[in-house]
């Protein structure tokens, strides 16, 4: 599956993008760029994406968002039990982290934690 391409005018269509797909979007970074009206992905800029992602609610993959407009990231949810088990894997909470994790193993979603395991081997 491709990444999408976002071409929206607002954060907020963003926002609605990631809820339309099931809480969970991958897209490249030249979107957030150009939402930004940035002309380069430094840290500064890089930071204030992150910053503005979860003032809309969107958490993203990787931790720290990659510095060229041809990296892919996944934005997902803030509050869904996706964004439960991103924090609680990349977290230092292991009694939440544990919580997530068996919810996924008595949901017997085995194809939702290999889809998560693919995710993170690709950071």
């Amino acid at each position: 599956m491709e990444p999408y391409e976002f071409d929206g005018t607002s954060w907020d269509d963003l926002r609605k993008a990631v809820e339309d797909n099931g809480g969970v979007l991958r897209i490249y970074m030249a979107g957030l760029r150009e939402l930004q009206n940035a002309g380069r992905l430094g840290i500064n800029v890089r930071n204030d994406i992150s910053r503005r992602l979860a003032g809309i609610g969107l958490g993203h993959l990787p931790a720290e968002l990659p510095p060229y407009q041809e990296n892919q990231i996944v934005l997902f949810q803030l509050g869904t039990p996706a964004a439960d088990v991103v924090e609680a894997v990349r977290g230092d909470n292991f009694a939440r982290a544990e919580q997530a994790l068996r919810r996924l193993n008595t949901k017997g979603d085995a194809e939702k934690l290999a889809a998560i395991a693919a995710i993170l081997s690709d950071e």
